[in-house]
C-alpha cells in the first residue's frame, strides 16, 4: 500500500506515512477523512488505485506543538458538494445512452470538469433516468446507477511520468454476495429482525371531518409500503398520520410512504469483513439458517483507517434493509 501526497497542482511528491480515518459512501457517510501529522507541505493524497484520497480543506495547528490536524474531502465529499440542475427552460435533468458517456457528460460540468471518466463501455445503457429535484451529483449517480444494480466505482492514478494525479469515475456492476456466511470465509453477519414497528399507517389529508382525504398504507411480506394489506389480527400495528397541508393524494401518499418507512419494523444486518474486499454500491444478501431469515443489504460505506502502514476497513449498511 503506497500512500502518495500531492501538491496544489496535483503533481505528485512522494510517498509518507501518515495515520489517516477516511470515510467514504453515500449521503448517510461522512465522505471525509482526518489525519495528524508532522507535516505541512502537501495539498492533498492519494492511495493508487483506490478512492482512498482527498484534498486538503482545513488545517489546524497549535503554536507549542509540532503536529497539524487536517481534513478534507474525499473524491466522493466533492461530488455531494455539487447540485445536478434541470437545463434551461426543463422541469428535471433527465438522461439516456451509455452510462460512462452519461456519467461523462454530467462530470464535465461539475467541479469545472475536475473528474475524468475512462473511454470504456460499462455494458450498461441508461434508457430515461430522471435525476431527483436538486440531488447531490452523488446522490444522482449513485441512485441511477443502483437502479441498473450498477455502482460508482472511483479511482486516482497517475496518468504519465511528471503528470497529474487523475481521479476517475466510471460504471461497474454491483458485486452481490449471497448465502450463509462465517468467519471462515472472512466475513461475518450479525442479524437483527424487528417486528414491533407499525406494519399499517393511517394517513388523513386536507378536508373536514369524514371528507378529509384518505389512504391506508401497509407494510407487505417484501417489507415494501402497499396499499394491500398483508399483516392482520394480532400482527397488526397502527398508527395515525395528519398531514392535513397536503395538496394531493399523490402528495399524501408520498409524504405517508416516508412516514410509515421511519415507523416499520426491520431487518438489518451488520458487516465485519477481514480478508473479503466489498465496495460501496456491492449488495450482501445473508441468509441465517436457524431462523429462516433473509437480509439484502447494500453497502452504504467504507471506513479506512490507516496506522503504521497498515490499512484496516469497516463496512456500513443502509439502516432501511
Amino acid at each position: 500500500m503506497d500512500l502518495i501526497l500531492f501538491d496544489a497542482d496535483f503533481h505528485e511528491i512522494g510517498p509518507a506515512t501518515l495515520e489517516i480515518d477516511v470515510e467514504v459512501g453515500d449521503s448517510s457517510a461522512s465522505n471525509d477523512f482526518e489525519l495528524s501529522t508532522v507535516l505541512s507541505d502537501f495539498s492533498g493524497f492519494y492511495i493508487p488505485g483506490t478512492e482512498v484520497g482527498g484534498i486538503v480543506e482545513y488545517r489546524a495547528s497549535v503554536s507549542n506543538k509540532a503536529v497539524n490536524t487536517l481534513k478534507g474531502w474525499t473524491w466522493r465529499g466533492l461530488l455531494s458538494q455539487w447540485i445536478i440542475l434541470p437545463p434551461s427552460g426543463s422541469d428535471y435533468r433527465i438522461v439516456s445512452g451509455e452510462a460512462n458517456a452519461v456519467i461523462r457528460r454530467l462530470l464535465a460540468e461539475c467541479l469545472g470538469g475536475f473528474f475524468s471518466v475512462p473511454e470504456e463501455d460499462s455494458g450498461l445503457t441508461i434508457g430515461s433516468y430522471q435525476f431527483k429535484l436538486y440531488t447531490s451529483m452523488l446522490d444522482g449517480l449513485m441512485d441511477m446507477l443502483s437502479e441498473y444494480d450498477y455502482r460508482l466505482d472511483i479511482y486516482a492514478k497517475k496518468t504519465e511520468a511528471g503528470g497529474r494525479v487523475q481521479v476517475c469515475c466510471r460504471a461497474l456492476p454491483a458485486k452481490k454476495l449471497e448465502g450463509e456466511y462465517n468467519n471462515d470465509l472472512g466475513l461475518t453477519l450479525t442479524f437483527t429482525n424487528d417486528q414491533m414497528g407499525i406494519n399499517h399507517l393511517i394517513c388523513m389529508g386536507k378536508g373536514e371531518l369524514q371528507n378529509r382525504q384518505k389512504l391506508d398504507l401497509y407494510i407487505g411480506k417484501n417489507g415494501k409500503v402497499t396499499t394491500t394489506q398483508y399483516y392482520t389480527g394480532l400482527a397488526e400495528r397502527q398508527a395515525y398520520y395528519d398531514y392535513s397541508s397536503a395538496e394531493s393524494l399523490a402528495e399524501l401518499r408520498k409524504s405517508g410512504n416516508e412516514k410509515l418507512k421511519k415507523l416499520a419494523g426491520s431487518k438489518k444486518l451488520r458487516i465485519d469483513a477481514e480478508s473479503v474486499d466489498l465496495n460501496v454500491g456491492d449488495i450482501v444478501v445473508g441468509r441465517y439458517r436457524e431462523t429462516g431469515l433473509v437480509v439484502e443489504a447494500p453497502i452504504s460505506k467504507k471506513i479506512y483507517r490507516i496506522s503504521d502502514g497498515r490499512m484496516t476497513i469497516e463496512y456500513g449498511v443502509k439502516e432501511d434493509t
